[in-house]
C-alpha cells in the first residue's frame, strides 16, 4: 500500500459516535524508527492505542498483525509511563501470549463467582474484510487454528463499550469477496455443511478446514477442531456477496452451524490504513441482544 501511494503517511480513523474525541498522543521514549514503524498497519495500530486508549482502561486485545503492533505500542507506552493500570482481556491464545510478553497485565472477561462478564472499556481487532456503509465485517479467515476462538473473540467485542476495527483500505469496500468461516457441530459436519451448500448453490463452495497444510473439501485426515471441539467449515463464494447480513441470517437457520465469522456490531471507529478520505453514513449502534451471533 505504501509503493503504490506513498505520499500517504497516516492512517485515519473514522468516528460513527461524536461523544468520542480524539487524545492527544502519548509521548513515549525516543527510539529509533523500525521498517514496521515505517509501515501504515504500524501508524494504524499506533494510532488507534493514541486516540483512545486511557490509563486504568480494561481492553479487549484483538487478533491479527495489526493488533500485534498495537498489543506491542500498549506494552511499551506501559513500560515508559504514558499510561498505567491496564488490564488486557485477551481474543485469543496468540493476543494472550503477545501480551504477556509485552508486559501487559492479563485479565478474564467472565467473572465465574460473580456468574456475569467483566465490564470492558475499549476493544480493538483486525478484521479480514468489511462492508461498506454497513460496516458489518468479517473474522477467522486466515488466522483461526486450532487453539484460537471466533466465538470467544466475537465475545469479547461484544462486550466492550467502545470498539475500533483495523483494517487494509483494499478491503474496505462493497461487493464483498472470498469466504466466511462458520463453525459446525463436529458429529453431523457432513450433514451441515451440505445443507449449507444447497443453501449458496452456485454462488459458493463449502470446505471442511484441516488442521496442517492443504487438503480436499473433506478436509483431509486431520480436519482442524477448535478449542470448544468445533469443525470449520469455509464457505468460499465465487461471486461478490450482496449482502453479509444475509448471508449470517442464513447460516443461523442451518442446523448444526454453532456460529460464523460475520461479526454485526457497528464500530465506534475503523482505523483504514493508507486512507485519506470517505464517508461513513450515520447509523444508530445495534442493542445488545439484537443478534443471535455477532
Amino acid at each position: 500500500m505504501a509503493s503504490a501511494i506513498p505520499h500517504l503517511h497516516f492512517p485515519v480513523t473514522w468516528k460513527s459516535n461524536p461523544r468520542i474525541r480524539k487524545r492527544k498522543p502519548a509521548t513515549a521514549t525516543a527510539t529509533a524508527c523500525s521498517l514496521s514503524e515505517a509501515s501504515p498497519l504500524f501508524r494504524a495500530a499506533k494510532h488507534t492505542v493514541d486516540t483512545f486508549v486511557k490509563s486504568g482502561m480494561v481492553i479487549g486485545l484483538g487478533s491479527g498483525q495489526a493488533s500485534g503492533m498495537a498489543i506491542e505500542y500498549l506494552g511499551r507506552q506501559l513500560r515508559a509511563g504514558a499510561l498505567k493500570d491496564l488490564v488486557g482481556i485477551p481474543t485469543s491464545v496468540v493476543s494472550a501470549s503477545e501480551a504477556a510478553k509485552a508486559g501487559i497485565p492479563l485479565g478474564e472477561y467472565e467473572n465465574s463467582s460473580q456468574g456475569c462478564f467483566l465490564q470492558i472499556d475499549f476493544a480493538f481487532d483486525d478484521v479480514d474484510i468489511i462492508e461498506e456503509g454497513t460496516l458489518i465485517s468479517v473474522i477467522g479467515r486466515r488466522r483461526l487454528q486450532g487453539e484460537e476462538s471466533i466465538i470467544q473473540e466475537k465475545l469479547v467485542l461484544s462486550i466492550a463499550d467502545q470498539l475500533v476495527f483495523m483494517v487494509k483500505e483494499d478491503l474496505y469496500k462493497c461487493g464483498l469477496e472470498g469466504s466466511i468461516p462458520v463453525l459446525v457441530e463436529s458429529l453431523n459436519w457432513l450433514e451441515t455443511a451440505e445443507e449449507i451448500d444447497d443453501l449458496f448453490l452456485g454462488d459458493a463452495e463449502v470446505w471442511r478446514r484441516p488442521s496442517v497444510g492443504h487438503a480436499g473439501p473433506l478436509g483431509g485426515d486431520f480436519p482442524l477442531v477448535t478449542t470448544e471441539g468445533h469443525n470449520v467449515l469455509d464457505v468460499i463464494f465465487t461471486s461478490p456477496i450482496a449482502s453479509l447480513a444475509e448471508v449470517a441470517n442464513s447460516l443461523e437457520k442451518v442446523d448444526g452451524v454453532v456460529d460464523h465469522g460475520v461479526v454485526s456490531k457497528f464500530p465506534d471507529a475503523l482505523t483504514v490504513q493508507a486512507r485519506i478520505s470517505c464517508c461513513i453514513p450515520p447509523h444508530p449502534h445495534p442493542k445488545s441482544g439484537q443478534n443471535k451471533h455477532m
